[in-house]
């Protein structure tokens, strides 16, 4: 699983929307996450180049006041499906038994800047232009929110950023390593590798 998945924020460390009504967002707030059918995130870790991680986003259906995005996560060691739900500003991903964990909170990021997941503190430490060498994003301009996450129990030098952009979710991880900010994961690619598979809402 990615790191900060299980601490509570988005982070590309796993393993190591189609017709006009269903590609709309229902939400009016940015969403922090990827959400468009055939989108397609690459991930590396700048110390382990074998260690590239594909993210593609497989469906993205309109639910309720939310969307309801299933992802395929591919690396050297196989692959994976997760369902996420975006409502709201908030994300989260759904376990066996249908139990879903929050990733974001409801509000994220003008309404709600700590929140506790999973054993982990979030707080929003900023905001910062995104600058991702050989990476173009649609957005040029882009604003990304800063998280730090820790343990609630445990070493405090335990301690990871992430930076956060709407319609991607995660572009840059760091984590705190021997007094430095050390990258753990990268943005290193990202458009549409093939055609949405649904051509109209569900």
């Amino acid at each position: 699983m990615r790191r900060l998945l299980a601490a509570a924020v988005p982070v590309a460390a796993l393993v190591a929307s189609l017709g006009c009504d269903s590609m709309v967002r229902p939400e009016t707030r940015a969403v922090y996450g990827p959400w468009e059918e055939g989108l397609t995130l690459v991930y590396e870790n700048p110390s382990r180049p074998e260690s590239r991680l594909q993210e593609r986003v497989k469906t993205s259906l309109l639910s309720g006041e939310g969307r309801t995005v299933v992802e395929t996560y591919t690396t050297l060691a196989g692959a994976m499906e997760l369902t996420f739900r975006q409502e709201r500003g908030r994300v989260s991903f759904k376990v066996d038994g249908g139990r879903e964990i929050e990733m974001l909170p409801e509000g994220f990021p003008d309404r709600v800047s700590t929140w506790e997941s999973r054993g982990y503190v979030n707080h929003i430490v900023g905001r910062s232009r995104v600058d991702l060498p050989g990476v173009k994003l649609p957005d040029p301009e882009v604003v990304g929110i800063w998280v730090e996450s820790e343990p609630v129990a445990g070493p405090p030098d335990q301690r990871t950023r992430t930076l956060l952009v709407p319609d991607l979710g995660e572009v840059l991880t760091m984590t705190w390593k021997d007094g430095r900010w050390v990258t753990l994961n990268r943005l290193a690619g990202q458009g549409f590798t093939d055609p949405p598979i649904h051509r109209s809402a569900r």
